[in-house]
């Protein structure tokens, strides 16, 4: 008996003229940057905290954390995900939900992009493009989550 591939859902984005991925079922919503406060003595790639739904949201840059860009940011919505808390994403541009079966997801090289294969879980090919699949859990770790505390 031949076991059928099944099929994952991803939330591809841009940042720059790059493409990422996070599990559909990680994310909880895009919403468009309210007022992001800045912590001081954070980490470089801390941009603040938000107020989410009454409740502080600490937001993270993945151009910083990537080192993708100069400090200029163009960032222009928040994905909100889900690990064991919620965190805010900046991200330049949704670009749609990728469906694809587990067979065509790619294992990561040791460097995709510049990107540490450890914050990578994988890469698909999303429009004749290659998406790089964030494994979540990593990027926030229990240091990340530290490092973020306020």
């Amino acid at each position: 008996m031949v076991k059928k591939a099944s099929e994952v859902q991803f939330m591809i984005f841009r940042i720059l003229d790059k493409l990422f991925g996070v599990r559909l079922s990680e994310t909880v919503e895009i919403i468009s940057p309210s007022r992001i406060r800045e912590v001081p003595l954070s980490y470089f790639y801390v941009k603040g905290i938000m107020d989410y739904r009454g409740e502080f949201l600490p937001v993270m840059s993945l151009r910083r954390r990537f080192s993708l860009d100069d400090p200029i940011d163009g960032e222009k919505f928040i994905l909100v995900i889900k690990a064991d808390e919620r965190f805010g994403l900046t991200i330049d541009e949704v670009m749609g939900i990728a469906i694809v079966s587990d067979d065509k997801i790619e294992p990561s090289p040791p460097k995709v992009m510049g990107i540490s294969s450890k914050y990578v879980s994988g890469l698909i090919k999303h429009d004749e493009r290659q998406a790089v699949i964030l494994d979540i859990n990593v990027l926030f770790s229990t240091q990340t989550r530290i490092q973020l505390a306020l």
